[in-house]
């Protein structure tokens, strides 16, 4: 499981655990719901996908309504609830921050970083640039260009070329 993803889940595991004092069928609850929304937790690659998932999750409301439950049949501890619900909050903030800024700067890095074929573009603009041979490249582009098309055609060969100068007359030696 994701360190982020851990943290945000123990946080809240916190925020219930670090408040109130628990026993019997409300511990066993919240150690049911935990390892629940624990196998949730794992099934995600960071902390800013499983607070989106969850927040949609019924495991969700089911938190909502277990922490609920038991705030309103238990007391909190005083200045140790204070303190508690304090660093849960700081964990799971870091958490949640700490993963969105993860996959934030692994989808920079695939961004900013060149492709092959943009630097060979970036390569041949600059080329193409120079005057003198960037029309030299050209030309020699225009003339490969041609001799593909003589092939295609038939007609790079001078024997096939003299043929048809002599049938087509004088007219049109030049071919």
């Amino acid at each position: 499981m994701d360190q982020y993803v851990k943290m945000s889940i123990d946080g809240r595991r916190q925020a219930i655990e670090g408040s109130y004092d628990l026993s019997g069928a409300l511990k066993k609850k919240v150690d049911d719901l935990f390892k629940e929304i624990e196998k949730f937790g794992a099934d995600c690659k960071d902390a800013g996908e499983f607070e989106t998932k969850f927040s949609a999750s019924p495991l969700n409301q089911k938190y909502t309504e277990l922490f609920t439950e038991i705030a309103t049949k238990l007391q909190m501890k005083g200045a140790e609830a204070t303190k508690a619900r304090s660093e849960a909050g700081r964990a799971m903030a870091g958490g949640i921050v700490g993963g969105i800024a993860e996959s934030a700067a692994e989808r920079a890095i695939g961004t900013v970083k060149p492709t092959r074929a943009s630097i060979n573009q970036h390569a041949r603009d600059a080329v193409m640039g120079v005057p003198v041979l960037g029309d030299a490249i050209d030309i020699g582009q225009k003339a490969s260009y041609a001799a593909h098309l003589g092939k295609v055609f038939g007609l790079g060969k001078r024997k096939k070329i003299k043929k048809m100068n002599s049938h087509a007359g004088k007219g049109n030696q030049n071919l």
